[in-house]
């Protein structure tokens, strides 16, 4: 703050003033009579002229084109903003598309009753097990009712409202429902374990079981069909010694990313 009472201070605001004084006089053109005496002038007081209108002239002309790419800048800045958001919205709806017909060819080929549903939000009540769903008991959706995407099944609705829904997901460590071994009729559970995906459960220590089988909804729940796609075997969970053959259940469903999903009546 010492610096705007020195005497350099001053004198560079004399100059700035008395630069400005003569721009303002230049744009009306009270300046001609001086430029045409200049220019008549010998040239070593035309170069000495020349060397001082200059370089105050490169200043200004610097500062104009300064400030024209300041806003320059923020313009493009701003464009790129919108580019970068359009790129979002564009993979995304190449993401629900994709989803959406792996859905569509599942429905062309299936002899199920399915009420269509969008996926709203996860459940923020139950962690991130649980969906919320845009049908409800006016579409016909009821409690209990099986929820599956591109023909597995992904869950079951828990609650029903008049437009919406709540589906417990196959892999919510809350979760079971009966299932066989497609290629032995062996009964079993599967089970969900949270963030272990599903477990093939109870299964008979008698019971052959060998890994890529197919493992199917048993039909014994009337509100869940039979023969609905669980996954496949995956790796052995128990050993000899345990009452029940234990193995993992894999999906090719992606839990963490559900757009759409069918809700069997």
């Amino acid at each position: 703050m010492r610096f705007i009472y020195t005497k350099a201070f001053g004198i560079f605001f004399a100059c700035l003033a008395l630069v400005a004084i003569l721009v303002f006089l230049q744009t009306r053109g009270l300046l001609d009579p001086v430029r045409k005496a200049a220019l008549s002038a010998p040239k070593p007081v035309a170069a000495v002229i020349s060397g001082v209108v200059s370089p105050i002239k490169f200043f200004f002309v610097t500062a104009y084109q300064l400030h024209k790419i300041v806003d320059e800048n923020t313009e493009l800045r701003i464009k790129v903003a919108n580019l970068e958001q359009n790129l979002v919205q564009y993979n995304q709806q190449i993401r629900e598309n994709e989803a959406l017909r792996n859905e569509l060819g599942f429905v062309k080929y299936s002899k199920l009753q399915l009420i269509a549903c969008t996926t709203l939000s996860r459940d923020a009540f139950v962690l991130s097990d649980s969906l919320i769903l845009n049908c409800g008991s006016a579409d016909g959706v009821q409690e209990g009712q099986a929820v599956i995407s591109q023909g597995y099944l992904v869950g079951k609705i828990t609650y029903a409202g008049k437009t919406t829904s709540n589906a417990l997901l196959a892999v919510s460590s809350k979760f079971s429902t009966d299932a066989r071994l497609s290629q032995t009729n062996a009964t079993a559970l599967a089970v969900g374990s949270f963030g272990s995906g599903l477990i093939l459960d109870q299964l008979a220590q008698t019971q052959n079981l060998q890994k890529g089988w197919q493992v199917v909804t048993a039909g014994i729940n009337q509100r869940i069909p039979k023969n609905l796609l669980i996954g496949e075997v995956g790796d052995m969970l128990s050993s000899g010694s345990d009452l029940f053959k234990r193995a993992s259940v894999v999906s090719p469903i992606d839990f963490d990313n559900l757009e759409f999903v069918f809700v069997v009546k």
